[in-house]
């Protein structure tokens, strides 16, 4: 007799396909429990924290109002008592607590207080009004000191390092307001007696005290001054003062020395920058000892004279500028490393930063000024006995440089930059002598014009005092005589 198949057991592990009304495994089971778990942990968490959040924007700035106003009250009852000025509260005797405060809320304490003086920076702002909110003046504070400020301060040429500093008396009302252009002149607002407010320009005393220093070149000037802790832009007076007896890019040797003068300006004892270059001496192996000494006779522009009078500069400057190096020198065979080909380098490269002045290399006409190709922003000066001077890369062209101008030697014409085919700031100077491309560098510069004979009794003596000073340099070094090592090789920077 066959066996019934419905009696048969089923094999472990297998089940038979679901019905409607089939109970669910004890996995199944924990893992819907398990769904349910999560869901509802993620509504309470939603809930909680929009009941949370309604709970900070709502009930508790109430009651921090209300305990801010019970314990203001309770402050000011207390500071009347103590004989304090009024609005004078008691977290403002804790030095500790305004450490605590952001910016905004030390300078809002600081403008409600009685005899408050604090400073701030002029700041990013676009208006000279927004910068006088930010300082904490109030709106009517704000147009007094712009009426008293409109014929003196520009206000288009505030700068966000500028400082402002606010004063007030012991009602809190506006006493002083000053505006600090720069660290050797401020403007003053002061309240007259018929309360309106008046401005005036004030000049700060910088205290000027000449220092001599000595070293010996070992790479470049510039890297002497800087190891004697002078700037290394000091190195272009050399250049400046020497240009018409000596060629420091081809003469220069291993083991010069030279000497300097200059004054060390302090504001306050507190150190300001270096100013005038007194005097200046470079003794070198193929050079020999020459000497410059500045000097301004009377209501003409100053200049260095060597030790008989004679000005050190001719008709020409040979570098129409203070630079920091000599990137690029004059090649008409260079081959450029980018390009893989023979590009004439017609002029010299000075490299400088953006900004820095270009004078006129001598008296002529402006024949070209304006964008020209590579060359971008350019001005081209025509000279007498057919020279021709070109200064490209320019940052910007001085207004009135145009065309049909006349201008004098030394006369600024425009800014360094990076105009045009340029890798970097830098002045692309050019001489031409009849069309014909020539190297500035060997060509510029003659004999200067002898001083007035009014003025040499007393440019004698001043002489005579840089010389002594000269001579009494402290631990001076000495020419290596015979080393004739030429200094480290300029590179030939590809600027344009």
């Amino acid at each position: 007799m066959s066996a019934d198949p419905s009696s048969e057991k089923e094999p472990s592990g297998l089940r038979p396909l679901p019905s409607v009304n089939m109970a669910l495994l004890p996995d199944e089971l924990r893992a819907r429990r398990t769904r349910r778990l999560v869901l509802g942990a993620v509504v309470g968490a939603v809930v909680l924290g929009a009941l949370l959040l309604w709970i900070a924007r709502s009930v508790i700035p109430q009651t921090w109002e209300w305990m801010e106003d019970t314990l203001g009250h309770q402050d000011a009852k207390l500071a009347a008592d103590l004989g304090m000025p009024e609005g004078l509260a008691l977290e403002e005797m804790d030095g500790g607590v305004e450490e605590e405060l952001t910016e905004e809320q030390t300078l809002a304490l600081s403008r409600s207080r009685p005899n408050a003086r604090y400073e701030t920076l002029f700041g990013g702002v676009p208006s000279f009004r927004g910068a006088l909110l930010n300082a904490g003046l109030e709106e009517d504070e704000c147009a007094a000191i712009e009426q008293a400020l409109q014929h003196i301060v520009d206000f288009r040429r505030c700068r966000p390092e500028h400082k402002l500093v606010v004063e007030r008396d012991e009602s809190a009302g506006l006493k002083r307001f000053e505006y600090h252009p720069s660290a050797t002149e401020f403007v003053e607002v002061t309240r007259a007696e018929d309360g309106l407010f008046r401005a005036e320009q004030i000049r700060v005393k910088v205290e000027r005290a000449p220092i001599a220093r000595a070293a010996s070149v070992e790479t470049s000037i510039g890297d002497a001054l800087v190891g004697i802790g002078l700037p290394a832009g000091l190195a272009t007076f050399f250049v400046e003062a020497f240009e018409g007896q000596v060629n420091f890019a081809l003469q220069a040797r291993k083991g010069d020395v030279f000497r300097i003068i200059v004054d060390e300006e302090r504001v306050d004892g507190e150190f300001l920058r270096y100013g005038r270059v007194h005097a200046l001496e470079y003794d070198g192996q193929r050079t020999g000892k020459v000497q410059a000494f500045y000097y301004q006779a009377g209501n003409t522009q100053g200049q260095f004279y060597d030790d008989s009078g004679r000005a050190m500069q001719g008709g020409w400057l040979r570098t129409p500028l203070r630079y920091d190096r000599l990137s690029s020198r004059y090649n008409p065979r260079r081959f450029h490393p980018i390009l893989k080909r023979t590009v004439p380098h017609l002029g010299v490269d000075y490299a400088a930063a953006t900004g820095t002045p270009v004078w006129a290399a001598a008296d002529g006409r402006v024949t070209f000024a304006g964008r020209k190709g590579p060359n971008g922003n350019l001005v081209v000066i025509r000279h007498g006995g057919g020279f021709e001077t070109a200064y490209a890369h320019l940052y910007r062209i001085k207004g009135g440089i145009r065309p049909g101008k006349l201008v004098k030697q030394r006369e600024l014409i425009g800014f360094v930059g990076s105009t045009g085919r340029s890798t970097g700031p830098h002045l692309h100077f050019g001489l031409k002598k009849y069309t014909r491309s020539i190297d500035p560098l060997t060509e510029l510069n003659g004999p200067g014009l002898r001083m007035a004979a009014r003025e040499l009794p007393s440019y004698k003596d001043a002489v005579a005092g840089w010389q002594t000073q000269l001579g009494g340099i402290d631990d001076a070094p000495k020419v290596v005589a015979g080393a004739d090592e030429p200094l480290v090789e300029q590179v030939d920077e590809i600027m344009d």
